[in-house]
């Protein structure tokens, strides 16, 4: 049976969804940096939704992790748009149970040969992270904690995700480790923000690192499928010797 034309439609669907993502997306960079909340308020919480349909309509095989990552962010987000002190501890709450997810799953997708990789990987991110903590210490103050813990997740996939670009530089492995640092200097931004009188700027360049890694870490979904043994470190490495 020809499913030619319903994958045609479906695809047809999905470049509509993921227009519509975009085009979301720089209103809300825009409003984040006019401070415009009501606009913030009317765009943010459409932007994540988007992407998920997108990903349904194009995914060969959908995983349920990654549905549950896209949720927890979009919640995250939503609480963050409060901007008070508890609904920010919330949102830092439902990001860590994203960053868990997306750590299991890319430690399902690609096998490492040893924890070399990852060690080696990590470092640069120990390294910005010890640098952040120390200038930004005496304005945080107790919530350096939770930075802290955001950190261990942040560090430990990038460590993963520069660990498989360094083993095995491929098209899939790039796209991951390009995702991972875009949600890491998101990170950054944020506590930039105490330093700067332009915090609606830095609001705006954050969402354009959020939107991205977003976006990127879907497209590293779609790799995974169409080749879902050919991107795992050893495979790899057994092809090259």
């Amino acid at each position: 049976m020809n499913h030619y034309p319903d994958d045609l439609e479906k695809n047809k669907q999905a470049n509509y969804l993921l227009l519509a993502f975009f085009v979301v997306s720089v209103i809300e960079v825009i409003a984040e940096y006019n401070e415009d909340k009501l606009l913030i308020w009317l765009t943010k919480p459409v932007i994540l939704p988007l992407l998920m349909f997108y990903y349904l309509k194009r995914s060969k095989k959908v995983s349920l992790p990654f549905i549950l990552a896209l949720m927890s962010s979009w919640i995250a987000n939503m609480f963050f748009i409060q901007n008070t002190f508890q609904f920010i501890i919330y949102g830092v709450s439902f990001f860590m149970i994203y960053r868990i997810l997306v750590i299991y799953i890319i430690v399902n997708k690609v096998k490492m040969p040893n924890s070399i990789p990852l060690i080696i990987g990590s470092l640069p991110f120990v390294f910005i992270y010890v640098v952040a903590t120390f200038f930004t210490y005496e304005i945080l103050g107790y919530n350096v904690y939770l930075f802290l813990i955001q950190g261990i997740f942040t560090i430990f996939l990038g460590g993963f995700s520069l660990g498989s670009f360094i083993m095995i530089n491929n098209k899939p492995n790039a796209v991951l480790l390009i995702s991972t640092m875009c949600m890491a200097f998101n990170q950054f931004v944020f506590v930039l923000k105490f330093y700067s009188h332009e915090a609606n700027t830095l609001q705006a360049f954050a969402m354009i690192l959020f939107v991205l890694g977003q976006y990127l870490l879907t497209k590293y979904m779609f790799y995974t499928e169409k080749n879902k043994y050919s991107y795992q470190i050893i495979d790899g490495l057994t092809e090259n010797n």
